[in-house]
């Protein structure tokens, strides 16, 4: 039966076999990896990472507070979503209306306001619940997370101990 086939035909099959191995083989490698993505996550993201560094009776009060705050925080941010992909769907609407792409544009920038006040506040109220030593981690916690406009190229251009504490407020 297996003397019957041309030699070639073997090859062909394990060849086939070895293509059908490796995508399985990468299948499953990509299956993995967004598992592990999900599951990996950190739980403390944003300000509740700050509050997990905080002694457990210290925690309790403020993590409340944050959690709370943060309910109001993901309903601006899901309007911010929805006003963001509107405006942009705008742009290639046919015809072009410059003057609705415009007004979109500043409600876009009118929520995006309400969503960085509101993280403010928390901030702000967070703040005010802290110890002076508690105030002081906040602040350099805030340091380790400064935010991107300002690591530009002013920063850049500094030699590098100038450039650590050019004394510029840090912003969240």
């Amino acid at each position: 039966m297996l003397g019957d086939h041309p030699r070639y035909l073997y090859l062909g099959l394990i060849a086939s076999l070895a293509v059908n191995l490796l995508f399985v083989g990468l299948f499953t490698t990509a299956a993995w990896h967004l598992h592990q993505e999900e599951t990996d996550k950190p739980r403390d993201q944003g300000l509740l990472g700050f509050v997990s560094g905080l002694s457990a009776e210290r925690q309790r009060a403020i993590r409340q507070e944050v959690v709370t705050a943060r309910a109001t925080i993901d309903g601006l941010k899901a309007d911010l979503r929805k006003s963001w992909l509107e405006t942009n769907t705008l742009l290639t609407t046919e015809p072009f209306d410059k003057a609705k792409f415009s007004a979109s544009l500043m409600q876009l920038r009118d929520v995006e306001a309400r969503y960085r006040t509101s993280i403010y506040k928390m901030i702000s109220y967070t703040a005010g619940m802290l110890t002076p030593e508690e105030r002081k981690q906040l602040q350099q916690w805030r340091a380790a997370r400064r935010a991107k406009f300002l690591d530009q190229r002013e920063d850049k251009d500094k030699p590098q101990d100038q450039a650590k504490d050019s004394g510029k407020p840090l912003t969240d």
